[in-house]
């Protein structure tokens, strides 16, 4: 039996009973129903107890009804009712004050029913209870097994597992970022014991109780699923559909959200990549990107190709399959709390995967910079540090046209081609960082040579420690956009001394800092150094053969 005192009080015959002390207690469990009258019935009582009396036993002694009374609350029993009429008028007042101090249910039991009616209708009503549960856990079931098959589109699998559970969930992902929360506790409470082991546990907080499931697949922890009982503890019978609900969630994340949830999204994504590998003509496309409907179909958009950090720089050992790393890529990406919301589709392509986000609309005195800054944070959160990223993630500058989509991902694969021979860090790279350097790679080599060496013509008669300065004293004043206080800091020099520096490098070329003539020729110098260099280490075979480009 598994009735509290409250809920048994609804149970007709037993509904007829009255609770005249310890109303604080109504919430113990009924384990059992005792009817013993023995005057030592105390050493029978067991916790979760309810025991029927008529006090026979102790009918000329108030005081030992109040020691049992006692010793039933330290044995943890439910509660005792006590039959009035026929040996007890009313219950003495002490015992009513002591079963208010102690929370202890005292109930009055109508006269005219027997005990064995007031039991056998307990029963019955746990029996029906427990019916009753076993069926909304079957239903339950049923519904989490409907789930896993359907194909159709769904918009937001946290909040059907939720529905379908009857309360409120919480899901993180492996790095800790919470993905959804449909209950009301705070997210500072659920991140200040994190990181969390890989294992069940449950438990109580000062909300309230809780179980956390981790999602675990292939040996693989992709997050935790943490259900909160909408009252009282967790019931044992719950936790087993609790670990179904997270097998589920853990084969709709690993299917579903990679983009091709719909058959439909599948088809766009299939014309999407036909077109970009020059199979299907732009106007093919256009078409049937407008038959199958598309968030790209108006308003701009940014293309990121992300690429497996294995494609990148091959591991010693045993990296993931090509096919493993895309599908952590696309869970990593596509569950990000902000980037998962955000109107998209994916297109597998090569050893990367192309993430084409709809753009939001931001204010004019913005323009697009902002959404492309808050694209950045978000790929560089889903992603993690550089030192340890499973990928790197190349963008787009923002397009306007769908019929764009192949441009955006030429700047996708020249922002990866530019990023590697110039060492650029980071997890994300920008095409409009790299801009510059993509337009001056097409110019001939021999006449960047030449420009440079006009240029820096001066610098032939100084020594090399000299040159070394030289370089470096440029390099810190560019990266920092020209703020002498920041360059200073990068070359751990006074910026007085990073000026005069400066002063003595404008009288050797004869160049102004405050024109921006001249500091364009100079910037024009340092990329043009750059290219040269990535020629020589082997980047001009690697990039395409810039040399034809130039010819052509």
């Amino acid at each position: 039996m598994n009735l509290t005192v409250e809920e048994a009080l609804t149970v007709f015959p037993f509904s007829k009973a009255r609770l005249v002390a310890g109303e604080k207690g109504k919430s113990r469990k009924i384990k059992a129903v005792n009817t013993m009258d023995a005057p030592d019935v105390v050493n029978w009582i067991r916790a979760g107890e309810l025991l029927l009396t008529t006090a026979y036993a102790i009918k000329d002694s108030p005081d030992e009804l109040l020691q049992l009374l006692q010793k039933m609350n330290e044995r943890g029993a439910a509660g005792i009712g006590l039959k009035l009429g026929r040996y007890w008028s009313q219950i003495p007042q002490v015992v009513l004050d002591e079963a208010n101090r102690l929370h202890f249910p005292v109930l009055e039991l109508p006269f005219e029913f027997a005990f064995s009616d007031q039991m056998d209708a307990l029963f019955q009503a746990e029996f029906e209870k427990s019916t009753k549960k076993l069926h909304d856990a079957l239903e339950k079931q049923m519904r989490l097994v409907r789930f896993t098959l359907q194909t159709e589109d769904f918009s937001n699998p946290f909040r059907t597992i939720a529905d379908i559970l009857a309360h409120a969930i919480v899901v993180f992902n492996a790095r800790g970022q919470m993905l959804f929360n449909g209950s009301d506790w705070p997210e500072a409470e659920w991140t200040r014991q994190w990181p969390w082991a890989p294992k069940y546990e449950k438990g109580r907080t000062a909300f309230g109780w809780f179980c956390r499931i981790p999602l675990m697949k292939e040996g693989e922890c992709y997050g935790f699923l943490i259900v909160i009982p909408e009252t009282g503890p967790i019931h044992p019978d719950e936790e087993g559909l609790y670990h179904q609900a997270a097998e589920v969630l853990c084969y709709h994340m690993d299917k579903f959200r990679d983009g091709r949830h719909t058959m439909a999204g599948y088809r766009w994504s299939l014309a999407a990549e036909r077109y970009l590998q020059g199979r299907l003509s732009k106007e093919s496309f256009v078409e049937q990107a407008k038959t199958l409907g598309s968030p790209l179909l108006s308003g701009p958009f940014v293309a990121a190709l992300a690429v497996p950090a294995s494609a990148i720089e091959p591991a010693q050992d045993s990296p993931p399959s090509v096919q493993e790393s895309l599908r952590d890529i696309r869970r990593e990406i596509g569950y990000h709390p902000i980037l998962g919301a955000w109107e998209s589709h994916i297109v597998e392509i090569g050893d990367g995967v192309l993430f084409l986000f709809k753009a939001l609309e931001q204010p004019a005195e913005n323009g697009n910079e902002s959404f492309v800054r808050l694209l950045t944070e978000c790929l560089n959160e889903a992603l993690g540090s550089p030192e340890d990223a499973k990928a790197r993630c190349y963008v787009s500058k923002v397009k306007r046209e769908i019929t764009e989509i192949a441009d955006a991902y030429e700047e996708c694969r020249e922002a990866r081609r530019l990023g590697r021979y110039f060492g650029v860090g980071g997890a994300v790279v920008l095409f409009s960082d790299l801009e510059f350097t993509y337009l001056f790679s097409h110019i001939p080599d021999e006449a960047m040579k030449k420009y440079c060496r006009h240029l820096l013509r001066p610098l032939t008669k100084k020594d090399d420690e000299y040159i070394a300065d030289f370089y470096a004293t440029l390099e810190a004043f560019f990266a920092s956009e020209g703020q002498i206080g920041e360059a200073a800091k990068q070359l751990f020099v006074h910026r007085n001394t990073l000026q005069y520096r400066l002063d003595k490098i404008g009288e050797l070329l004869g160049l102004d800092f405050k024109k921006v003539s001249d500091l364009l020729k100079l910037k024009l110098m340092l990329m043009f150094k750059h290219l040269l260099a990535s020629d020589q280490n082997g980047a001009k075979g690697a990039a395409g053969s810039r040399s034809a480009q130039k010819r052509s």
